[in-house]
């Protein structure tokens, strides 16, 4: 039989044990003031992602609501934590209203780095205004990749999250892929963070130590 809790015993608000911080924009996006949050303690928060709409960031065009925008703290000082962008995303209504009967819809994912060293996944979709064979839909995909290859290696971190979240890449994309078929609509539908450059450098160093230990392990100790 499961006992319930004590009778008269103090039940704990772990709502005291919060504090509020203030949390900033990336970089990418001026980093001025963007929410407030309790955390728990200082370490725990680092790594903590929130959401956010591309209005909240920016207050600029209502239509941004349409754009969700994730940011990861990553560092707290003094009750304010700066963040990194962490990705995107269509918001799931504006997705739905992209969406219409006799229309092909085209989708291309792929890993691209930045000329400063960090890794993104970057989704792209189109609608066509009418069905596409599967050789067309190739083609859009073909010179999808082709513009995105050329263009983000060129693009600092803060460049890609502005063009990437600002329509400017979806741009870019509609120029080369009209070429191909009448499109309704192109862009970039999510992007997620896959590694920085600080990541990387952390996982070489674990790989040259684990190469170390093997190479003493079958050498033996060296002398």
């Amino acid at each position: 039989m499961v006992k319930g809790p004590k009778k008269g015993g103090r039940v704990r608000d772990k709502w005291r044990d919060k504090k509020w911080i203030l949390v900033n924009a990336p970089s990418a996006f001026g980093g001025g003031p963007l929410n407030y949050a309790p955390i728990t303690d200082d370490v725990r928060a680092r790594g903590r992602v929130i959401e956010n709409t591309m209005y909240d960031i920016l207050k600029e065009d209502p239509n941004q609501h349409q754009t969700k925008v994730f940011v990861q703290i990553n560092n707290i000082n003094q009750d304010t934590a700066t963040t990194i962008f962490k990705g995107h995303e269509y918001a799931k209504e504006f997705l739905r209203s992209l969406i219409r009967r006799g229309s092909s819809m085209i989708n291309f994912v792929k890993d691209y780095t930045t000329l400063d060293g960090y890794t993104f996944r970057v989704t792209v979709i189109a609608f066509s205004q009418r069905r596409l064979n599967s050789s067309k839909k190739h083609d859009i995909r073909m010179v999808a990749d082709k513009v995105l290859a050329i263009k983000i290696p060129k693009l600092t971190v803060d460049q890609f999250v502005l063009e990437a979240t600002k329509g400017k890449m979806s741009t870019d994309l509609l120029d080369d892929a009209k070429k191909i078929a009448s499109l309704r609509h192109i862009g970039i539908k999510k992007t997620k963070l896959i590694s920085t450059p600080e990541s990387r450098a952390i996982g070489e160093a674990k790989t040259i130590d684990l190469e170390s230990e093997i190479v003493e392990e079958v050498t033996g100790s060296p002398q």
